[in-house]
């Protein structure tokens, strides 16, 4: 017999055993949710009496990327688990071929009626944040693909660059998948005309945040028909630099310790109404006088530029400083989800070369990452602000047993967690009464 460092014994077993007790009631609160019923009410029907309906293919889907998964081929983690099947009475499972097909097939319908499952998930998250000002930020992200197809960037890479749309809290309102070789700025207020339409009848967004790209007369005029607040990032012309120039020493206020604040009122060539401009002055080192002279106005241009930082606004009633905490909050509400949405769903990963099946894709990434939001309201107030790798790490990948006698099936896991898992579901079902 073999040796080996530590003196215990391996064997096999045929009882059913699972990793994925969490994702197995993961698995439950999406029934719960109505989920079967939407994707087969929204998505398109299979054509043959014995082919999978929609549910069958996005259901698992959602399980592999709340597991882990990245690429398509491990759904077969989900097929193998038998323990997970049974307890969530999942009698076939498609191939990662027929996952590929599906997206290749149902590419643009599937799209719109993701889409249309994750407008009826906002009502539900609306709920939540009842009373609270509704805020929408919007961002552009880049993917890195390199397929036969994906456009090349200014990022120097090929890819895709889809705008992003969330509201309070990271819920991903909308998505519009763009080729990689498309501006952030290109159609921004075409997006957020998209993302209103997403809102149920007799609700508004109450604000709008959005980078440099979204510094565009066009938005500025929407905003200000809509009544919608706008704090954007602007782009620093040489009309605004002369402004800052403008302003006297004593006007600057201290900000925070290496930071000062001034605005002025600003407009641009197609606006219909002038705008507050807040201006932050970082404390950097400064450029010698005598070297002015000898460097060219672009360099003097980028020196300026990390100087100063500037926000758009047309609410008239917040200090600069309170303008500036809130817009500096997208930081955490918009590019930090991104980055959840990209990482820890892996939707920085796209599984085939037709831009269109990639889209189909993303949006059901989409709408794993939204049911995760509205997932975690139904956990321990400890849990809530956590990322989908922490709750992988204390929920998700708990040990379980399944146990099945006389037409009753049990889950067996450690006592510790008993308590724990018995009263998400306990919440879960509740939710489902809503």
């Amino acid at each position: 017999m073999p040796q080996t460092i530590l003196n215990f014994q391996l064997e096999s077993t045929n009882e059913k055993l699972t990793p994925r007790t969490g994702i197995t009631i993961f698995g439950e609160y999406l029934k719960g949710m109505n989920l079967e019923t939407l994707c087969n009410t929204n998505l398109p029907l299979a054509k043959h009496p014995n082919g999978y309906a929609p549910f069958e293919f996005i259901y698992p889907l959602i399980l592999m990327l709340h597991s882990g998964g990245r690429v398509l081929d491990d759904i077969k983690e989900i097929r193998q688990d038998c323990a997970l099947l049974t307890l969530l009475k999942m009698d076939t499972i498609p191939t990662p071929s027929a996952f590929t097909k599906y997206l290749h097939k149902h590419s643009t319908i599937g799209e719109t009626g993701i889409r249309k499952i994750n407008q009826q998930f906002l009502k539900r998250f609306l709920k939540s944040i009842k009373n609270k000002e509704l805020i929408l930020d919007i961002d552009a992200t880049f993917i890195e693909a390199h397929k036969s197809t994906a456009k090349w960037s200014y990022k120097n890479a090929p890819g895709y660059m889809p705008m992003v749309g969330h509201i309070n809290g990271g819920y991903v309102i909308d998505v519009d998948f763009r080729e990689g070789n498309e501006a952030p700025a290109d159609k921004n207020l075409e997006f957020i005309k998209q993302c209103q339409k997403q809102l149920p009848l007799g609700v508004k967004f109450d604000r709008f945040r959005a980078d440099s790209a979204s510094y565009q007369a066009g938005i500025f005029n929407h905003c200000d028909k809509e009544n919608i607040l706008f704090t954007v990032t602007a782009k620093k012309s040489t009309n605004v630099f002369d402004s800052i120039k403008a302003i006297k020493e004593d006007e600057w206020e201290i900000f925070s310790k290496r930071e000062k604040v001034a605005e002025f009122m600003h407009t641009m060539q197609d606006t219909e109404n002038a705008f507050r401009m807040i201006v932050i002055k970082k404390d950097i080192t400064p450029m010698l006088p005598t070297l002015e002279g000898y460097i060219s106005d672009e360099v003097m241009m980028q020196h300026q530029d990390e100087i100063y930082y500037c926000i758009a606004t047309n609410d008239n009633d917040l200090t600069p400083e309170e303008i500036i905490k809130l817009h500096r909050q997208r930081g955490e509400t918009s590019e930090n989800k991104i980055k959840e949405l990209k990482n820890g769903f892996n939707m920085s990963y796209l599984p085939t070369s037709n831009t269109q099946a990639n889209a189909f894709y993303f949006a059901i990434g989409t709408l794993a990452y939204n049911l995760f939001l509205l997932f975690k309201q139904i956990l321990d107030t400890n849990l809530q602000k956590h990322t989908i790798k922490t709750i992988r790490y204390k929920l998700y990948n708990i040990a379980g047993k399944v146990v099945s006698h006389a037409r009753a099936v049990t889950l067996k896991v450690n006592e510790q967690f008993q308590d724990f898992l018995q009263q998400i579901r306990y919440r879960a079902y509740e939710e489902s009464l809503q």
